[in-house]
């Protein structure tokens, strides 16, 4: 899925032009490194749409009705179960809130 030139182009600061969507890009996340972000920050993280390192994508059902994402395999119009033309890494993450007693 992930290509030499898919990650030249997404990658950290872009392709090359300053004025290119990607030139501000400052970090390219895997799956792994933003599950560990959330982890670290207390969340619990359920991984519902990514490439693997192998180029494989997977996906595990998700509402639209909880928050529409247009770039994922259902709604990106590049993509198909087919082929995948756009993926995202896209998680649902919650944070439990305690309340503590006084």
């Amino acid at each position: 899925m992930q290509d030499a030139s898919f990650l030249k182009f997404v990658g950290i600061g872009g392709p090359g032009p300053k004025d290119h969507p990607a030139a501000t890009h400052k970090i390219l996340y895997t799956y792994k490194k933003l599950i560990s972000v959330f982890e670290r920050a207390g969340f619990s993280v359920n991984l519902l749409e990514h490439c693997d390192e192998d180029g494989n994508f997977h996906f595990s059902y998700w509402n639209p009705n909880d928050g529409m994402i247009g770039r994922s395999l259902r709604f990106d119009s590049r993509n198909s179960y087919e082929k995948i033309g756009m993926a995202s890494i896209i998680i649902d993450a919650h944070k439990p809130l305690t309340i503590k007693a006084r």
